[in-house]
């Protein structure tokens, strides 16, 4: 359940990557998509809503890097790649 001000309510799940420190994106996708699931296979979690990732970019020494688009400018917020027609949450 959202809070609607960015917080997951008393039902949400965080999964914490803290602990793994600077990260390679290639390990961390292996991390996350093992997350997942496991999240399926050990608790029969089946659909989700209000999915969030959020990070920090760093390169390999910790140090914060900013997020460029290709045309040079920075960005902070990025939507989904992933297209699923709105027409799918009506489906039963």
């Amino acid at each position: 359940m959202s809070t609607g001000d960015g917080t997951l309510g008393r039902f949400g799940l965080h999964i914490a990557y803290r602990e793994l420190g600077v990260i390679n994106i290639d390990e961390f996708r292996q991390a996350l998509i093992a997350d997942v699931n496991a999240l399926n296979d050990i608790y029969h979690v089946q659909f989700i809503r209000d999915a969030r990732l959020n990070f920090l970019v760093t390169n390999e020494y910790g140090e914060e890097l900013r997020v460029r688009r290709p045309t040079g400018g920075t960005i902070r917020f990025m939507d989904t790649h992933h297209y699923r027609p709105a027409c799918k949450d009506y489906d039963l």
